[in-house]
């Protein structure tokens, strides 16, 4: 997968999300509140045009002089730094005056004794530890830095478990796990071998950065042959991690879909009414533009026309998704369900 930075799209569409479970497939189009588009810096007379407005993607992370464990310095608020290249590292994490040691060690798991990352948090003669899923030699990423603003520090970890499967971890200062809201398709808890209570809540993803309080995220959202899509999350006031972005967003770039055979599409707008339905004809070329990663799915077409596909998981496991009721993969001549 390319690990440049992602721009965001800018979209002439978008669902007021109630949670994804038992959305309907046959339901009129969603569309756009004047709130969602400020929140994702739509121009609603560009879109009304079906003219994509870009948006400014993520800031690049802040500079942080913490280079050893003899240097600390006050963690930045709102958002959270990379210590990866700087462990281990002397940092105040719970705001009690006293620094911590974070740092990365390696640990043999306790199933089948091959070494994993674990997180080691020090304090004197206290260390505790939470071991990851992610293999020694694979990579990773590790960041600290108060992100709901509440004092005390967070920590932040991904890695690849295999071959671009990655997995976000995130623990309070204590290495307590942050729980994040549930999502059948993207959040799992599994057995650890080196957590406290347990349990690992992981998220299936990349970090791609932090700012203005929120985490940066590419999740897997396996639609339509769409592989990673970006979306912002942050810590709710009830101190669960959960999107603040609507939508998964994809690059705009040169990917796109064949239809195979006609079916029914529905038009974007930027108003309160539905969209009208209309047809996409075999030959046609659909961009995905973005997702609610569990039952639509936004398109440009290569004419420039936008849309909005309804879909529905298969309930048998069969395929993945359907359109009309029928697999997903009669509609288009190919879906690329690879990174």
């Amino acid at each position: 997968m390319q690990r440049s930075t992602l721009s965001f799209i800018s979209l002439c569409l978008l669902l007021l999300l109630g949670g994804c479970q038992g959305a309907a497939a046959n339901e009129a189009a969603p569309v756009l509140s004047d709130q969602t588009a400020r929140e994702m810096q739509i121009r609603p007379e560009a879109d009304a045009a079906g003219t994509l407005a870009p948006v400014p993607s993520p800031g690049s992370e802040a500079s942080w002089p913490l280079t050893s464990t003899e240097q600390e310095e006050d963690l930045p608020l709102g958002y959270c730094i990379s210590i990866r290249d700087n462990l281990p590292c002397s940092i105040d994490l719970d705001g009690d005056g006293e620094p911590e040691t974070v740092d990365m060690i390696t640990q043999p798991g306790a199933l089948d004794g091959c070494p994993r990352w674990t997180v080691s948090v020090k304090k004197g003669a206290q260390e505790k530890t939470f071991q990851t899923d992610i293999p020694e030699d694979m990579p990773f990423d590790l960041w600290v830095g108060d992100l709901d603003e509440d004092g005390s520090a967070e920590i932040f970890f991904h890695g690849d478990e295999a071959s671009d499967d990655y997995i976000v971890y995130a623990w309070r200062s204590d290495l307590t796990p942050i729980l994040f809201e549930p999502d059948d398709r993207l959040v799992r808890t599994d057995p650890d071998e080196g957590g406290s209570d347990g349990k690992s809540p992981v998220f299936s993803g990349y970090i791609e950065g932090f700012e203005d309080g929120h985490i940066v995220i590419e999740g897997v959202v396996d639609m339509l042959g769409t592989h990673w899509g970006v979306r912002t999350f942050a810590i709710g006031d009830d101190g669960i991690i959960g999107p603040v972005s609507s939508v998964w967003s994809f690059e705009e770039d040169d990917r796109y879909l064949t239809v195979a055979q006609e079916l029914t599409a529905y038009g974007a707008k930027v108003a309160r009414d539905p969209g009208e339905a209309f047809t996409l004809t075999a030959g046609e070329k659909v961009y995905p533009l973005a997702s609610d990663g569990c039952a639509r799915m936004w398109f440009k077409t290569g004419g420039g026309k936008t849309g909005v596909l309804l879909l529905t998981p298969d309930e048998d496991g069969m395929v993945m998704w359907r359109i009309d009721g029928a697999p997903e993969a009669e509609f288009f001549e190919f879906l690329p369900y690879s990174g």
